[in-house]
């Protein structure tokens, strides 16, 4: 089953090109048939997908998907609206701080990832806890074969400095630098158009789930 048709991607080209309002209002109805309510159902039946080999995922469509307005208050670029359509299937909400999946369509194709990419100072302290307690659990579900030929390796910011009781061994364990701990992977925009979408990204995602856990398992005390 196909989501989305070819004016998916042309879509938002022109959006690239006329992000401004008079153009979305001119071209809401369009917005809606073909980007808004094909991506809603695709999110839901993701959800379905991922719950199989992942059952921690509770979250209905509406708390996964990112508004494509743009919150311009505190930044310098003003246009109006995302030029993609983005969800995080996540336990309950996209908001919270719980190792989930990230999909992402755009004009130039899929972005695939999830993780940690924010953390309190609690939360962020408890998971370096836990891969300097358990590294070589954490090494093998960021080492694995089917985790490598998805997303690589562990992406995100990292502290210059570290204070105890990480700095004495992030030599050693140089993870312990990082402030996020996210994967992260493009895919082409043929990928958009995939007879079998759903099945194809609940695949790679799947990589990931000895990761999810690890991470899961550092927080648990904090939720």
């Amino acid at each position: 089953m196909a989501y989305f048709s070819k004016d998916f991607i042309q879509f938002f080209k022109e959006l690239i090109e006329n992000n401004h309002k008079d153009w979305f209002d001119e071209n809401r109805k369009r917005y809606e048939m073909i980007v808004k309510e094909p991506f809603k159902v695709f999110v839901n039946d993701l959800i379905v997908a991922v719950q199989k080999f992942d059952p921690a995922i509770m979250i209905q469509p509406k708390n996964a998907i990112f508004r494509i307005n743009r919150d311009v208050r505190f930044s310098k670029n003003k246009q109006p609206y995302k030029t993609n359509v983005a969800a995080f299937i996540s336990r309950d909400s996209k908001k919270e701080q719980f190792p989930g999946y990230y999909v992402h369509f755009d004009a130039n194709g899929v972005w695939l990832g999830g993780g940690l990419y924010e953390l309190s100072a609690e939360r962020l302290f408890k998971v370096r806890q836990e891969i300097m307690y358990n590294e070589e659990a954490f090494k093998q579900a960021v080492g694995s074969e089917a985790f490598v030929k998805e997303f690589g390796e562990i992406k995100g910011e990292k502290n210059k400095i570290l204070k105890p009781p990480f700095k004495e061994i992030a030599s050693q364990s140089p993870i312990l630098y990082h402030k996020q701990f996210y994967f992260m992977q493009e895919y082409g925009k043929e990928m958009i158009m995939h007879d079998n979408l759903v099945h194809e990204i609940a695949k790679k995602l799947e990589a990931a789930l000895p990761l999810q856990q690890f991470l899961r398992l550092a927080l648990e005390e904090t939720d």
